[in-house]
């Protein structure tokens, strides 16, 4: 079987595991969109090692801003759950070409 989704449900009803999924693909993506953010407190931590907390202040507040921005939106996750039904769909309509072709 190509895919445990339940015949019960829609095809845009997540499980729990894609719901997480789609959670951890958004956490990744807003990691990578806010990396020049991420990478200026990194630089900043590790040149000031333990004055790190007021030293680090902006650049902790830039990343934070940034990191909430796509994590706090509702769009980006829903994004990221219309990037998973949209697999689910492609992976379908491949099974059903597979099966008539086989007819």
């Amino acid at each position: 079987m190509i895919s445990k989704h339940s015949s019960r449900l829609p095809i845009w009803v997540l499980s729990p595991r894609e719901e997480q999924q789609a959670r951890k693909n958004l956490k990744t993506a807003t990691y990578e969109k806010c990396a020049n953010f991420v990478q200026a407190m990194a630089d900043c931590a590790k040149a000031n090692g333990m004055k790190v907390f007021p030293t680090c202040d902006k650049q902790r507040d830039e990343m934070k801003s940034c990191l909430l921005f796509y994590q706090t939106d509702a769009k980006y996750l829903d994004d990221e759950r219309d990037k998973i039904v949209l697999k689910k769909i492609n992976k379908l309509e491949e099974l059903h070409q597979k099966l008539n072709s086989k007819e």
